[in-house]
């Protein structure tokens, strides 16, 4: 068997820089999750039994035992904070890093608040949350989504297009000699609503009930998980899948390709947005504006999706096309 031949990338992001924003997600949840936990421990002996939980707009609607409270947190805390870390060392991307930061510090507020509302309370039945708790809660995570976005330093500038120097238009591969490229690209849109989702579920469980906050919180982990694609370059083709779900999947066979070029892509005057995209003549998974692999279809039209080092897989394409065609 001869052994896969990874193409090189010059723009792939450092792996000390991935591992610093996951790091720092990882380190604002286990703050996050002391916090909430500290407070507990030291106000337990005066919370009701059971205690508030669940909040309407007037008075507290859903109740816990008090005991079970560290039980829900803990898990809630990991889980989503395992989620973050994940996005963020697979994307490497700053907003990813911002959200990771944003999402645990409302969490926090709010579980916070839940524990303080009840300490010294004679009833769970007379605890209130005020308005105004929710409010500080949204702009908690917004200073924490800054200050991580601003820790996480700048991103990489996108190239304004063209082939890098030293990249050819095809690679030179041996006789048998197999090779893929892989890269993931993220989408700040689609990250940016997934946060906003969350945190809009994070804060209707508190207020409007557990069903429509389940379901925001569910959308906001689908809309993160969509926001990151796996684009590969192989003797199969070009393949377009989501980075943590099995599908949807879409691939461009060799055999429909004429050739493969790099270039710019603006997402809104090319494209008219983001996501799955349709123009005449065109069809395109546009993530981001930026570098962005072109294919030239056999049956009339193009293909293009946008992601880093697109100049080394549109090289590798042209040579797989090439020795299929010999």
């Amino acid at each position: 068997m001869v052994p896969t031949r990874p193409a090189s990338s010059p723009r792939r992001a450092a792996p000390a820089v991935a591992a610093r924003r996951a790091v720092l997600a990882g380190v604002v949840h286990l703050v996050a999750l002391a916090v909430v936990v500290g407070d507990y421990l030291r106000v337990r002996d005066r919370l009701p039994d059971p205690m508030a939980t669940h909040f309407s707009t007037t008075a507290a609607d859903g109740y816990s035992a008090a005991g079970s409270f560290p039980a829900v947190v803990v898990p809630l805390l990991l889980v989503t904070g395992a989620l973050m870390v994940f996005t963020v060392q697979r994307t490497s991307g700053r907003v990813a890093t911002g959200a990771a930061c944003a999402v645990p510090a409302l969490l926090a507020f709010l579980l916070v608040a839940v524990v303080e509302d009840n300490a010294g309370a004679a009833s769970a039945a007379r605890v209130r949350m005020a308005p105004w708790q929710l409010a500080a809660a949204v702009g908690c995570a917004a200073v924490a989504g800054g200050l991580g976005a601003l820790l996480a330093g700048r991103d990489g500038a996108v190239p304004a297009g063209g082939r890098p120097a030293g990249v050819p238009d095809r690679l030179d591969l041996r006789a048998g000699e197999r090779a893929g490229w892989a890269r993931t690209v993220g989408s700040p849109v689609l990250l940016g609503s997934g946060v906003t989702v969350a945190a809009a579920g994070s804060v209707l469980l508190f207020t409007a009930g557990r069903a429509a906050g389940i379901g925001c919180l569910v959308a906001g982990v689908v809309c993160l998980a969509a926001g990151a694609l796996r684009v590969t370059a192989d003797r199969r083709g070009l393949t377009v899948a989501p980075a943590y779900l099995p599908w949807p999947r879409l691939r461009i066979a060799l055999s429909r390709i004429e050739e493969a070029t790099s270039g710019p892509v603006r997402a809104l005057s090319d494209f008219g947005g983001w996501g799955y995209r349709v123009r005449a003549g065109r069809t395109g998974v546009v993530l981001r504006s930026g570098d962005a692999v072109r294919l030239r279809l056999s049956g009339g039209g193009e293909f293009v999706v946008t992601v880093d080092d697109s100049a080394t897989a549109a090289a590798l394409l042209n040579a797989l096309i090439e020795r299929e065609r010999r």
